[in-house]
């Protein structure tokens, strides 16, 4: 019979966890107030945003960072899925010093954008060409906005819980403000039949997460991604996979690992070797929207000073051979093994709690057996009592392995879990 965890408990044991946190981390403390007076909010990134103060780094080496306060926490936040080499990898480091020997901003086209193009377009089926921009959100923007242009409609279809970027966020009961304007139409992920209730003819566009990222490391099945295609094909709808976090799972993303091709591709984070990043690409005929020799006075006009920076560019085309398939085999049995070690410490005593999800590499915690504030209280708790034994995770419940991990870097992970479940809860 699990134990029942009482409300009043929990809220004791975070106060004390919060006191501990604020006393030993003064530094942080005065780096997010001085940053509140010149920053709204205190930080630049609204995913940092949470009470009392986010933690303030110096630095990184492997798979550690270390807080201006000085003290060092194994990184299982892997920068939000982007850090997939650790910090300082000698490859990278290798490669940005080459870069920063050539040159840093030369006008005009380098030989490392097509090394790295070349590198991509290999690597994800679904994808014959491919344009570079700066990040995720502009990738899922110029993606979306050059497939309504080749169909010639304005609706598209995202789905609850979705999140594209900062202009492209579906989660939560109200429109988020800063969207793009388009006529968005939300679909139910992984619902097909609520999906298809919901599917008309003047589609242009279906835009998924194979697996939901923010909303919890869920993957989408096969079936429901599989039924996506298939009416993306029937309705003449163009249908955008954004596996910016997804490729990397496997080596050719999800859309290989599932053997489902979309018509476009948004990629982005670690292919840029720890630099600004984004890219889409897709079916020719639709690329070639961009190609002033095949669409003549009607070609897309796509510019950014930074799309082929030169270093995006170096560290990319460097970073992209270390992400081999043995290697993201490898990512994956560990994260295997981390999924299957938080399940059964949280089940030996508190069956039900925590549903955990994710594929490969990433795992995600939700806190499903007690509602509201009072799941919210127990995922603060978990989370403040890992940074107490110096493990770091996203405070939104997600762990995020890369290829610095080893074997016993899970081990402590998952030590520090079962004792949270025998001692805490």
């Amino acid at each position: 019979m699990p134990e029942i965890i009482q409300t009043s408990e929990i809220d004791r044991k975070l106060a004390g966890l919060l006191e501990e946190y604020i006393r030993d981390n003064p530094k942080s403390a005065e780096y997010h107030q001085r940053a509140r007076n010149v920053i709204p909010g205190g930080t630049l990134r609204s995913v940092l945003s949470f009470d009392p103060f986010p933690l303030t780094f110096s630095g990184g080496k492997d798979c550690y960072v270390t807080s201006v306060d000085g003290r060092e926490y194994l990184d299982l936040v892997s920068e939000y899925n982007a850090g997939m080499y650790g910090h300082s990898h000698p490859v990278i480091l290798a490669a940005v010093e080459r870069a920063a020997k050539t040159g840093f901003t030369l006008g005009g086209p380098n030989e490392r954008e097509v090394e790295l193009a070349e590198k991509l377009v290999n690597r994800f089926p679904s994808v014959d060409l491919i344009r570079f921009c700066n990040s995720g959100t502009e990738a899922n923007t110029m993606a979306i906005a050059s497939a309504l242009h080749f169909v010639q409609r304005k609706k598209v279809m995202v789905f609850e819980n979705g999140y594209h970027g900062g202009t492209l966020l579906f989660g939560g009961p109200s429109p988020n403000p800063l969207n793009l304007p388009h006529d968005w139409v939300k679909g139910v992920f992984d619902d097909i039949e609520a999906t298809r209730a919901r599917i008309t003819s003047d589609i242009g566009v279906i835009l998924v997460e194979p697996m939901q990222g923010v909303a919890g490391m869920i993957p989408g099945t096969h079936e429901f991604l599989a039924f996506l295609r298939a009416e993306a094909t029937r309705i003449g709808a163009v249908l955008i996979f954004d596996e910016i976090i997804t490729s990397r799972l496997f080596f050719g993303g999800l859309q290989e690992h599932l053997g489902i091709l979309p018509d476009m591709t948004t990629i982005g984070k670690h292919f840029g070797g720890g630099f600004s990043f984004g890219a889409f690409g897709g079916r020719r005929d639709i690329m070639a929207q961009f190609d002033p020799s095949a669409a003549g006075s009607g070609a897309l006009q796509h510019s950014g000073t930074w799309n082929n920076n030169i270093f995006s560019m170096t560290a990319g085309a460097a970073a992209v051979d270390l992400l081999s398939r043995e290697e993201l085999q490898r990512t994956a049995e560990l994260g295997s093994r981390l999924r299957e070690g938080v399940a059964e410490a949280f089940d030996a005593r508190h069956s039900g709690l925590v549903r955990v999800n994710g594929i490969s590499n990433v795992a995600g915690f939700k806190f499903e057996g007690a509602d509201g504030a009072r799941g919210a209280n127990i995922r603060h708790l978990f989370y403040f009592y890992l940074l107490s034994k110096g493990i770091y995770i996203s405070s939104r419940g997600f762990v995020s392995l890369n290829i610095t991990h080893q074997p016993e870097h899970v081990d402590r992970f998952l030590g520090a879990v079962r004792e949270f479940c025998e001692t805490i809860l």
